[in-house]
């Protein structure tokens, strides 16, 4: 029997939840019965290294001078041989300028659409592992008669464009998510769509990763204090903000700790004012991004997530199966992860709350022994959940 084709496409294979979460997908993928092309965005990030080689890269949709700065960027296309793409991507940072994030994808997308190439081949199903543009060109330059959505957050709380994006929900087959919780937001944004909606929870494999942490953890300093640790995108949406004043709070107290954060952002430049204003600087840390960032929670005295939304974090499930004491701010989806009291701490989104949260965490010994032993006892192992998208593949 011939082998099924299937395209997945995403922006890019930078460390995120979201690109880690698509790699361990095609890490397990079925190649004896399914051919695979991954089309992205832009072909670069910490993950493109980690693609099955069964896997067949596709040249990016734009080229990789694209992602420079628009001042970089649009002489450098120009001189490559890409004047429309040029212009395209002078078009876009004008129509990214403003706005809710919804309205800015909206805006971008209608600039991109003039611009960018159809996929050259016919599939038998299409899976856009991403809100935003890989839906958008699933729906309108791909062909197939299986398309496939995945939205990885709670629709409601990330200020994505329901007018805009209810023609794209009404052409999918599927659309799927990582909660129970994220499913909610779609039904009640979308109820006309609600029998297509999915829940498929982020693929773990508890030994793949107790294997990885093996690996010794550099955290580059000789501090011999407790460790705080945080594995994010420095973005608005991760809430590192909120919790640079507690920080500050508890140094103040005397308490003896350092907060280490790996990922890059945007946010970097603002978050590094605030801790030079708050005179941090010897207590917070940037890692940058780690290939392997298990040695590093498996090392760690606390996990802190103080986003102001999530889906289902895949940084947060990771720290349960290295049985980590986890504290999460109180976003949407927190309690469909931790059970706050009993395995965890769920505290107010405010930096108060991250304060009151982490003092407690930091002097009570026993408390994150408690913790640390209420995760022990859970096995976070779920590959079968690539079962639910290969029926939906097949549908």
């Amino acid at each position: 029997m011939a082998k099924k084709r299937v395209l997945f496409i995403n922006y890019s294979l930078h460390s995120g939840g979201i690109e880690k979460s698509l790699v361990t997908v095609l890490s397990l993928f079925d190649y004896e019965n399914y051919e695979v092309d991954l089309q992205l965005f832009a072909n670069d990030g910490l993950f493109l290294s980690r693609v099955s080689p069964k896997v067949n890269l596709l040249p990016p949709l734009f080229p990789a001078e694209y992602k420079f700065n628009i001042r970089q960027a649009f002489f450098a296309l120009i001189k490559k041989g890409h004047p429309l793409i040029a212009l395209c991507r002078l078009l876009v940072t004008f129509a990214g300028l403003r706005g809710t994030m919804g309205e800015r994808l909206a805006r971008m997308w209608n600039v991109e659409k003039r611009f960018i190439r159809p996929s050259q081949k016919e599939y038998d199903a299409v899976v856009a592992f991403m809100e935003g543009q890989p839906i958008y060109y699933a729906v309108t330059k791909v062909k197939s008669p299986v398309k496939i959505g995945f939205i990885h957050g709670d629709y409601t709380a990330m200020g994505l464009n329901s007018g805009f994006d209810r023609a794209f929900v009404g052409k999918l087959s599927a659309l799927c998510t990582v909660s129970e919780s994220c499913k909610t937001a779609l039904e009640n944004t979308f109820p006309e769509y609600s029998d297509r909606f999915h829940v498929i929870y982020n693929i773990i494999s508890s030994t793949f990763m107790r294997r990885m942490a093996e690996e010794p953890a550099d955290f580059e300093d000789d501090f011999s204090g407790l460790r705080i640790l945080s594995i994010a995108r420095l973005s608005h949406q991760k809430g590192l903000d909120l919790a640079l004043p507690a920080i500050a709070a508890l140094k103040e107290k005397g308490l003896r700790f350092k907060w280490y954060i790996i990922g890059i952002g945007p946010e970097k430049e603002n978050l590094e004012a605030m801790i030079r204003e708050l005179g941090i600087g010897d207590t917070v840390r940037f890692m940058g991004e780690r290939p392997n960032p298990y040695p590093y929670l498996k090392a760690c005295d606390i996990y802190l997530q103080p986003s102001r939304f999530e889906g289902k974090s895949i940084a947060v499930d990771e720290a349960m199966v290295m049985c980590r004491p986890i504290l999460l701010t109180d976003f949407s989806t927190a309690r469909d992860q931790i059970d706050s009291g009993r395995n965890g701490l769920i505290v107010p989104m405010d930096s108060e709350g991250v304060a009151a949260g982490l003092e407690e965490l930091l002097l009570q010994e026993e408390k994150r022994a408690e913790f640390s032993q209420a995760l022990a006892q859970c096995d976070y192992t779920n590959e079968e959940e690539i079962e639910k998208l290969y029926a939906l593949l097949n549908h």
